[in-house]
């Protein structure tokens, strides 16, 4: 065998000893891309605005007692009475699931120089709320917290888009056109014609990330209504596209 050949053909017994580890167990085997940069590469965005049609919300109860049994048993019958007057507001046994639920000792160290002592156990029981009529959200908001009274502690209220593949072909479509027109300019700029798409990279986000506010006690009964406003949610789709030149 030619000298200039040995190595060539060590290579070869290499990537193919990688080839069969490859097919061996649950190993993966990658292909590296095409590295050709050649072209013209850029990046496109759209978006599309929609209102919402489904909201979140984390209700739950909060009771501090000084023996455990005392805790717990209060804040079962506090978030038993929540969770029916959530469900006799229409809302779905698989809409409501169990997020948090802790026994938590509360500790006394104002005393220097002296060990500290426990004065109570506090009991946390919270569920996160999927709401899928949102004109009942308003409903839901203000009879959870008059079923969990004083110990009722409501938060994370939030909105989405339950099916937002429509608007994401919008996005889609937005961003490829923003990335084209972009392209048509660099290319006549450039003195060039602009050919094929050669690659194609996405990015996207079917909602902004949700704001959360503190956990607070419910508000009093027995006062209007409590005003939601769920404004609108935006799907926006990002592509970095590059273009054959002749």
């Amino acid at each position: 065998m030619p000298r200039f050949a040995r190595p060539l053909a060590a290579l070869f017994l290499v990537g193919f000893a990688v080839a069969l580890a490859g097919c061996e167990g649950n190993t993966t085997v990658t292909v590296p891309s095409n590295t050709d940069t050649t072209g013209v590469s850029v990046s496109g965005h759209g978006e599309v605005q929609a209102p919402p049609d489904t909201g979140y919300i984390d209700v739950g109860v909060q009771v501090t007692k000084p023996t455990v049994a005392e805790a717990r048993n209060d804040a079962a019958t506090s978030a038993n009475a929540v969770i029916a007057a959530i469900k006799k507001d229409g809302v779905a046994d698989k809409d409501i699931q169990t997020t948090d639920l802790s026994i938590q000792p509360q500790m006394d160290y104002s005393k220097s120089n002296v060990a500290p002592t426990v004065t109570g156990y506090t009991v946390t029981n919270t569920v996160a709320v999927k709401i899928r009529k949102l004109d009942d959200f308003n409903t839901i908001f203000d009879d959870a917290a008059a079923a969990g009274g004083d110990t009722a502690r409501i938060q994370n209220v939030r909105f989405g888009i339950e099916n937002n593949q429509p608007l994401l072909q919008q996005a889609r479509t937005a961003a490829m056109n923003d990335a084209k027109s972009k392209a048509d300019a660099l290319a006549k700029a450039g003195g060039v014609s602009l050919g094929k798409v050669v690659s194609i990279t996405e990015s996207q986000s079917s909602q902004p990330p949700p704001v959360f506010a503190n956990a607070a006690p419910a508000p009093a009964t027995g006062v209007s209504q409590t005003p939601i406003q769920t404004g609108t949610n935006t799907v926006t789709v990002d592509v970095q596209v590059r273009y054959a030149v002749s």
